[in-house]
């Protein structure tokens, strides 16, 4: 069977949506913008020192770092002055003047032997001049200052300080050993784990970084931060394990918001609903008031099929942020399945920018399931699209109006209208191959659907349409069976390619086969084209009781498909 147009088409609910309010960035260190020097007041030379400060301000503005730094930095050496030394030094390491930064730098330290700040320039001018075991030394040094002096917090500051240095210089393998040196110097210090731990996901390096993530948690088992990153590194490699973590370390700790935030978030990309709905309950409950929260646990429970509970998030959230459109869009959704279509009517209608073509959209196909496509037309009719991808997408809502009024002819022309519009027209031509199709121009038809299976060639639904309708046409069944097959290898638990390989055993003469594929479609799947299949192989196994109670059955709830009726008039039970 083909699939109905709009499940082919992306779907409203756009779920990436959810990933800005389903974690927090992990803490890491992040390279600062360069510093701009402001020297003090100097009694040196100011006619030359005052040239050397502008032309450095100058050409710093635009853009030109390595002049500056050279200009300030002959300032800085030509006064003395501390903080001029200080500044010049950090603007030539930032751009990357490695040998006047470590002369820089080695003054800077003459003035102010104890800091850790200065400390760890000079390593940083080290490792640019390829002077690793002297930028190990200094770096090292460094840490030490930092716990001599402010204690272990202090240290671990400047863990991440030395962090975002290494980060600069990009040689991630280089940044990596030297952080080992580091921490093996501080076997008992978590942050010099995670920081290692951190260089190394950088670097491609999930061995290195899960053993320092590792070892992190062991010295303080219940750090969140820690447990965040251990899980989106387990994640790249092994998804299942890193919810199995996730979930344990939730257990033991929580309150820890951030990561039940994060592994929400990958339980909804995995679509486990009602595992990521029972974690977003919780969520709710430590922020009740948080509309960002309410509205991705709104969009949970609605994908749950918890409408009534989404419904109550929903709202909520619009009532603490009322021009949110994103949540009146889905109240709108909520109100159509429930089939309270004046209340959807009234949702769609107060969306605003940027969803307001989707509530539009919805809200002119909306009269399809009252029967009433005549008002769908109308309703469509006044609905401007303002890109190109919009006049596709509206095109096709138009089409499946008027397929639902019989105006076939009209929907290949609405369809044909926009082709040329978009680089790629697979769903178009899918569209107008159906129509082709019930206009009995069956050849027309398959180029279209060939064509869309040359450019898709690897797309189940593709081949699956072209496949259905050599059967289904009683023409190159065996070839049709064959492109079927293939999609269903691509998309093994599609109840619309099973019932397309039942159909094709079944129009070969293999009913028995047949019935497998038929049978596991129709319990995936109630759909009542998919009943007329079934029930024509079980008629054709000699089950012709249970085929007419199949068949009666379906027609009692879809009494307009045109399969049942012809399967129950060829019988003549109808």
């Amino acid at each position: 069977m083909r699939q109905g147009l709009w499940r082919v088409m992306i779907p409203v609910l756009a779920l990436g949506l959810l990933a800005g309010c389903a974690t927090a960035p992990v803490r890491r260190p992040v390279p600062t913008s360069p510093p701009v020097p402001v020297p003090t007041q100097s009694p040196h030379r100011p006619g030359r020192l005052f040239y050397h400060v502008l032309l450095g301000d100058i050409v710093g503005q635009q853009g030109h770092l390595g002049q500056a730094a050279k200009a300030f930095g002959q300032a800085a050496q030509e006064t003395g002055d501390p903080g001029l030394i200080r500044h010049s030094a950090l603007l030539s390491l930032y751009a990357r003047r490695y040998a006047q930064a470590r002369h820089l730098t080695l003054l800077w330290l003459a003035q102010t032997p104890q800091s850790v700040s200065a400390r760890a320039a000079l390593a940083d001018a080290d490792l640019g001049l390829t002077r690793i075991s002297a930028a190990k030394r200094e770096f090292a040094q460094a840490l030490t200052q930092a716990a001599v002096h402010g204690g272990a917090q202090a240290r671990a500051f400047a863990f991440e300080h030395i962090a975002t240095l290494l980060l600069r210089h990009k040689r991630v393998a280089l940044s990596v050993t030297v952080m080992q040196a580091l921490t093996k110097r501080y076997p008992k210090d978590p942050i010099g784990e995670y920081v290692l731990a951190e260089l190394a996901r950088h670097g491609h390096d999930r061995t290195t970084a899960l053993r320092a993530i590792n070892a992190a948690l062991a010295l303080k088992p219940h750090w969140e931060d820690a447990a965040i990153l251990k899980a989106g590194l387990l994640w790249t490699v092994a998804p299942r394990q890193a919810l199995a973590f996730s979930a344990r370390f939730l257990q033991r700790n929580p309150s820890a918001t951030r990561l039940r935030l994060d592994y929400a978030r990958r339980l909804v990309s995995l679509q486990y609903w009602h595992r990521a709905l029972a974690q977003f309950r919780m969520i709710v409950a430590a922020a009740p008031n948080d509309p960002r929260v309410l509205y991705a646990a709104g969009l949970i429970a609605l994908r749950s099929d918890e409408l009534g509970l989404a419904r109550s998030y929903l709202k909520h959230s619009l009532a603490l942020a009322p021009d949110d459109a994103h949540a009146n869009l889905y109240l709108g959704e909520i109100a159509e399945t429930q089939k309270r279509y004046a209340r959807a009517h009234y949702y769609y209608a107060r969306v605003g920018k940027p969803y307001r073509f989707a509530a539009m959209l919805r809200d002119g196909l909306m009269p399809l399931a009252q029967s009433a496509p005549h008002r769908a037309w109308a309703r469509l009719s006044r609905v401007t699209a303002h890109t190109k991808a919009q006049a596709v997408v509206l095109a096709l809502a138009r089409n499946e109006v008027l397929m639902a009024l019989g105006q076939y002819a009209k929907g290949v022309a609405v369809l044909s209208a926009v082709m040329g519009r978009t680089a790629h027209p697979g769903v178009l031509l899918y569209a107008r191959a159906l129509d082709e199709e019930k206009l009995g121009a069956v050849t027309q038809a398959e180029q279209d659907l060939k064509r869309l299976v040359a450019a898709h060639p690897h797309s189940a639904i593709a081949l699956n349409a072209l496949g259905y309708t050599y059967i289904d046409n009683g023409q190159h069944e065996r070839r049709g069976l064959a492109l079927v097959r293939r999609a269903l290898a691509l998309a093994p638990g599609n109840p619309d390619i099973l019932d397309s390989v039942g159909w094709g055993y079944y129009r070969l003469g293999h009913p028995r086969i047949a019935l497998g594929y038929l049978q596991k479609a129709f319990d995936l799947s109630h759909d009542p084209t998919i009943a007329a299949h079934l029930g024509a192989a079980l008629w054709g196994s000699g089950q012709h009781a249970r085929a007419l109670r199949l068949w009666r059955g379906a027609f009692a709830k879809a009494p307009g498909n045109s399969a049942l009726k012809a399967e129950l008039a060829k019988h003549q039970a109808l």
